[in-house]
């Protein structure tokens, strides 16, 4: 894989995911690797009727308007396409991970259900829009997009096919074009599985050209190059290897920056280190303090729950809270105020809450839905901070077992456990079980703090600007870890 498209793409793209400006194309590649058929094998039928090998013609939109001529019209090739792409496959890896991305926009000219089906998975909404008319109907509050811009299988009736269905695209779903425009305009967007030959993108991507003719929006484009054994001859690969190098190059006059990869099988890899680095700025402050004991300590650590909050802020990472008692409340308090200084008009995206719904009196918590909420929780951030984590247990402070599971399940989740033991109860118990163990603690898999800044964190005497000032270090070498 290019190193350069590579460091690039990882620091870029998740950033823009962050920050609510990326989008993505998926092409047919992706739904190839699901077992649907390339677009020469899909009209093999169809050209075997008409006395043509679908391998050996190039412009394949061309086939299926013979066909269509030939049979005075379009049922052969819709029931072809029903019967293969109506099928249901099992959903790519590929397509789990970005189901899971905070992703609004959505861009395919893939006709099948693959992208829906991935969404419906992890019970996240979308609004499929397949027609142009459809553009104009009210989004769903929460729901991600998905622009199939030639149709859908579901409406056999309304897709791109044919040449006359490219020809008269503009007049008849060009508002497509116009949006996807603007949202390669506005997003840095980035293409899977996409050959770029699509007459469509290709015309779109030269409108680009002409806005932005010295310096274009920067997208990105994973790209597999020609490999020997994909051919019959050395002679045959290195043609279309030089090809191959030249059009990657040729990519950059339209804003398109190409990340290399040696085999396709490395994209869901690729794109759950994508979803690593943007759960990374998100970071969950996990802990709770019983409120009835009038102490220093209490007051304490509802200021340090404060600073870590203020500083989750100004480090432009986003707050994950249950609001637990005293310190959930504390580090949202810190984490507004920090935002408030330069206006606040991005908290509703930046602060995550799932409040815990706490019994009446008489009734008992309801641990299942608390379990649920802290899973939900574990996935959604990187970065997991425990503060405190006590309960009261015959009139002595002991280690909340609710923040010793989130504990858990925050380390199945893959998150960074940055246990603050100063603080005492869960967090204490937490700092000593990770001190010496082999979890990793540098590296591009590292999970928990190094040894030396856990027994920093754990020192009762250290002021908060002491540990405040630590934690801003081990979030910022989170950051620039590759």
């Amino acid at each position: 894989m290019a190193i350069v498209g590579r460091t690039r793409f990882l620091k870029e793209f998740p950033a823009a995911l962050h920050e609510g400006s990326a989008a993505v194309f998926i092409g047919a590649g992706v739904s190839m690797a699901a077992g649907y058929p390339s677009w020469a094998s899909l009209l093999r039928e169809i050209g075997d009727e008409l006395g043509i090998n679908s391998s050996d013609i190039h412009d394949l939109a061309a086939l299926a308007q013979w066909h269509i001529r030939e049979s005075g019209g379009a049922t052969g090739v819709r029931n072809v396409i029903k019967h293969e792409i109506g099928k249901d496959r099992k959903v790519p890896e590929t397509l789990e991970t970005l189901a899971r991305l905070p992703l609004r926009h959505i861009w395919t000219t893939n006709y099948d259900r693959l992208t829906e089906r991935a969404f419906v998975a992890v019970n996240r909404p979308i609004d499929v829009v397949s027609g142009a008319k459809d553009l104009s109907l009210r989004a769903t509050p929460g729901a991600a997009r998905l622009y199939k811009m030639h149709g859908s299988v579901d409406r056999l009736d309304d897709i791109v096919i044919s040449t006359d269905d490219y020809e008269l695209y503009r007049s008849r779903r060009g508002a497509f074009s116009t949006l996807l425009q603007a949202h390669l305009s506005s997003m840095s967007m980035l293409f899977v599985g996409l050959s770029l030959t699509d007459p469509n993108i290709r015309h779109v991507l030269s409108l680009i050209r002409e806005s932005f003719t010295d310096a274009p929006p920067e997208h990105f484009a994973l790209l597999r190059p020609p490999r020997k054994d994909d051919f019959a001859s050395n002679k045959e690969y290195r043609a279309r290897a030089a090809q191959h190098r030249l059009w990657a190059k040729d990519l950059s006059r339209y804003g398109l920056l190409a990340v290399e990869i040696d085999d396709y099988d490395e994209v869901p890899a690729l794109l759950r280190e994508v979803e690593r680095r943007v759960a990374a700025l998100r970071v969950w402050v996990s802990g709770s303090w019983p409120l009835d004991i009038p102490d220093p300590h209490t007051a304490s650590l509802y200021r340090f729950s404060e600073n870590v909050g203020r500083l989750i802020g100004t480090s432009g990472r986003d707050l994950v809270s249950g609001s637990g008692m005293l310190v959930g409340p504390a580090a949202i308090a810190g984490f507004i105020e920090s935002l408030r200084e330069g206006g606040g008009w991005d908290v509703d995206r930046r602060l995550i809450v799932r409040a815990f719904p706490q019994p009446l009196a008489g009734d008992s918590a309801d641990k299942a839905r608390w379990t649920a909420l802290r899973t939900e929780l574990a996935r959604l951030a990187g970065v997991v901070v425990f503060v405190g984590g006590g309960k009261m247990t015959g009139g002595l402070i002991t280690p909340a077992d609710g923040v010793m599971e989130e504990y858990a399940l925050a380390k199945e989740a893959g998150a960074f456990l940055l246990p603050i033991g100063a603080t005492g109860g869960a967090a204490g118990r937490i700092a000593d079980e990770l001190m010496g163990s082999a979890i990793a603690s540098s590296g591009p898999d590292a999970q928990r703090p190094k040894d030396e800044e856990l027994q920093i964190l754990a020192n009762s005497a250290a002021d908060l600007e002491q540990l405040t000032s630590l934690i801003a270090d081990i979030l910022k070498r989170l950051a620039e870890t590759d």
